[in-house]
């Protein structure tokens, strides 16, 4: 599972709830990151359950604070608050940002007869006033510009190549599978597991671990399963290897009975899948053999 951009929105109004679906699919359409946003949540772990996880998690912060209704102070001065729950979700964001020390981009929009109160005053928001919902829509594109590139935290498995190598006259490739550790845990339990086309895997001579049949009964792949134990833990922030495959390119173009290119085009069609399991959670990566060769080539000249 991908972290999202966490929208924090009011939704007393049909206006409100309006502008935060459009921000969703403003997000997603620029960034390439989805969006949560409370009232599209219908799930039985409930929306209290639902924001903290999604909090907890989030890649970029998007708050719109609307006006809630005027108090009069004792000294007879009046105050156009905010939503509580909005300001709640910003104290949870100053948390993530100042206790946990996680970098946390923030966009900010407040309406111009809001004041200033609570930990939101001792922020540093420079939220962009408004006084209509589609002054936010028409800012929001640019302002998510340098979002695009946004590293999401979290749990990632990622799959990568090395360049190609020379081994016993074969065109071989280390497929690597890691772990990415975005949060502040150490991850001490998982399970992983990883499907790969039968020929490529010729190479593979490590005894007692060997791969299995798809669990999908698809004779054209092979599953490799493993746990905790072969990597005890996963440091907070850190990225860990978990296995490292020798792909021999050759035997598998060999075996597809294809003459050189009509072979070489097949295989990098081949589809190699990663799942993990970790935190309660399943997290996948898939990628092509052609999509591991570019980028180990562009990141390994």
């Amino acid at each position: 599972m991908m972290s999202k951009i966490f929208v924090s929105c009011g939704q007393f109004t049909e206006a409100e709830k309006s502008v935060g679906k459009e921000i969703v699919q403003i997000v997603k359409a620029i960034t390439g990151i989805e969006a949560f946003f409370a009232e599209q949540v219908q799930d039985l772990n409930g929306l209290d359950s639902n924001i903290l996880n999604a909090l907890r998690e989030c890649a970029g912060f998007i708050t719109v604070i609307h006006p809630r209704g005027k108090i009069i102070r004792p000294d007879g001065s009046t105050h156009i608050r905010a939503s509580v729950w909005i300001e709640q979700e910003i104290a949870i964001a100053t948390y993530i940002q100042r206790v946990e020390k996680r970098t946390l981009p923030v966009i900010a929009f407040i309406h111009q007869s809001v004041g200033r109160e609570g930990i939101r005053d001792l922020l540093h928001l420079n939220p962009i006033l408004f006084t209509d919902e589609n002054q936010i829509l028409a800012a929001l594109p640019g302002l998510l510009e340098p979002w695009k590139k946004l590293a999401t935290p979290g749990i990632r498995v990622e799959l990568r190549s090395t360049r190609s190598k020379m081994d016993r006259n074969h065109r071989t490739r280390n497929v690597v599978v890691s772990i990415l550790n975005g949060t502040n845990q150490r991850i001490t339990s998982f399970n992983c597991e990883v499907e790969i086309p039968v020929g490529m895997l010729n190479h593979w001579d490590v005894s007692g671990f060997l791969p299995e049949p798809s669990k999908a009964s698809d004779p054209r792949y092979l599953r490799f399963r493993f746990d905790e134990t072969m990597k005890p833990s996963v440091s907070p922030r850190s990225t860990e290897d978990l296995i490292v495959l020798p792909c021999c390119m050759t035997c598998a173009c060999e075996q597809t009975g294809e003459s050189q290119l009509i072979a070489a085009a097949i295989v990098e069609d081949y589809v190699i899948r990663a799942k993990l399991w970790a935190d309660g959670r399943e997290y996948e990566a898939e990628k092509t053999v052609h999509d591991l060769i570019e980028w180990a080539e562009s990141t390994n000249p």
